[in-house]
């Protein structure tokens, strides 16, 4: 049933004029008029009396206005529910990050937003590189704390600069090393960590025309150095997913220096919430206070 036929029905007969309740309710009373005779047409009898006196309803009619009102009324507790989910909904941003910025730089950076944002509920999900960015393309993420990948289709925000650094066993040999070579890695058992990470650093390899011997791995960070500590290979990491984890393997910066540009990416700049938006501006001001 349309609630606004009998919403206009209930004015006409309060109003006591077709001309009055058109006016209120923002039709001609032409369009009123054909909207009332539509309503007796589907009710079968007629509901409005007109005459020199006005507009009133029919005895049926009145027998009708309590059930009218009541539908009426559940139909504007329909709409305030239907608002509150939408307002409930906006009120939630749903945010996807490597394990390494969730750990070292998301509560900082949520800290704050709950000072800007008190009433604004943030729901996190870990992830790799390929999965974050699909997930935000796709709009099941607000937005995504990521590395650069130009071939993945995102709005990007650049947020820092993460140095790869070289994993290597404490055995010895490098105690006197300040940075490591990025042509050591040749020939060397190599330990690639999961989750995307090759993307960030088979450009460098490719660059400098190093080959070592990549073996792929599917277990997160911790393991990947508990095996290079192990003397199992050697791999690399980041300074943010290395900082903070006990020293049970030699960590040197490579040289020449490479890097991975950490930052936000959304689906469309364009299309960003207010929230969102307040979201990214306070990640930039919390990254570059640290």
């Amino acid at each position: 049933m349309d609630t606004k036929k009998w919403e206009a029905l209930l004015t006409s007969a309060q109003l006591g004029s077709f001309t009055k309740s058109a006016q209120k309710l923002g039709y001609t009373q032409s369009g009123l008029t054909h909207m009332m005779n539509a309503l007796e047409e589907e009710t079968g009898f007629p509901l409005l009396q007109r005459g020199h006196y006005g507009t009133r309803l029919t005895a049926r009619g009145a027998q009708l206005e309590p059930a009218i009102r009541r539908f009426l009324g559940a139909g504007q507790d329909l709409e305030a529910q239907i608002d509150a989910i939408r307002r409930q909904e906006d009120q939630c941003l749903r945010v996807g990050a490597y394990s390494s910025m969730a750990l070292h730089w998301l509560p900082a950076i949520l800290q704050n937003f709950r000072g800007i944002c008190p009433d604004v509920r943030v729901d996190v999900q870990m992830a790799g590189i390929e999965d974050l960015y699909a997930t935000v393309r796709s709009g099941a993420l607000d937005l995504a704390f990521v590395s650069r990948q130009d071939d993945l289709r995102a709005e990007f925000y650049p947020l820092k600069h993460d140095r790869l650094v070289a994993i290597l066993p404490q055995d010895g040999k490098y105690d006197w090393w300040s940075a490591f070579p990025v042509s050591e890695f040749e020939g060397r058992e190599f330990l690639m960590p999961a989750l995307g990470f090759t993307r960030d650093i088979m450009p460098m390899f490719r660059r400098h025309r190093v080959h070592p011997r990549i073996r792929t791995t599917t277990v997160d960070d911790p393991v990947v150095i508990s095996m290079v500590a192990h003397g199992l290979g050697v791999s690399i990491m980041t300074e943010l997913i290395m900082e903070g984890r006990p020293q049970t393997v030699r960590v040197l910066p490579i040289e020449p220096r490479a890097h991975r540009e950490l930052g936000i990416i959304v689906r469309s700049k364009k299309e960003t919430k207010p929230v969102v938006q307040e979201l990214i501006r306070c990640a930039g001001k919390t990254v570059a206070a640290l």
